[in-house]
């Protein structure tokens, strides 16, 4: 077992970054790695994403949502294969701070007969930076959405590569 976590701070308040992470439709117009390609995002339900690694590859995944617990954690179990050979739990947990701002852990937890092979792997081992860069993304997002709603002019940086 293996986790690898970032987080950030958040200048909007929770409502907002919730509302980034869980419209998954939007995520094209601002997420360089991770797209929504159908699904329903309601516990029990199953979201198919695309994720396209930095410097890596890209691959389809369908998860299953097992927590969606509004403005504070929204979590997938993906399997690989069979259960208990390599399964991720991937969480995005929100927690207010002073000031209206928001702090933002992005985590994911690797299990299973093949979770210590995995972590030798290079896209382990850059995947921190991964986390970093997509915190960033939706830092970005929520900030220009928050900036928006007080009358400031949109900060949304353009999306630096698109989807193969």
């Amino acid at each position: 077992m293996f986790e690898v976590q970032a987080e950030t701070e958040v200048d909007a308040p929770v409502a907002v970054v919730w509302a980034v992470l869980t419209d998954l439709s939007a995520y094209r117009a601002w997420s360089t790695m991770l797209h929504y390609r159908g699904g329903i995002l309601a516990e029990g339900g199953t979201v198919q994403l695309r994720l396209t690694l930095p410097n890596g590859p890209s691959y389809n995944f369908a998860p299953q949502v097992i927590a969606l617990e509004p403005e504070r954690r929204f979590t997938w179990r993906a399997i690989s294969g069979v259960r208990g050979v390599f399964d991720g739990e991937h969480s995005f947990e929100l927690a207010p701070l002073a000031g209206g701002r928001t702090r933002l852990r992005n985590r994911e937890l690797y299990r299973g007969l093949l979770a210590p092979l995995f972590q030798r792997l290079p896209m382990m081992r850059d995947a921190p930076a991964g986390f970093r860069a997509m915190n960033e993304e939706i830092r970005a997002r929520a900030e220009a959405l928050s900036g928006a709603a007080r009358g400031e002019p949109s900060a949304v940086p353009p999306r630096v590569r698109a989807e193969s």
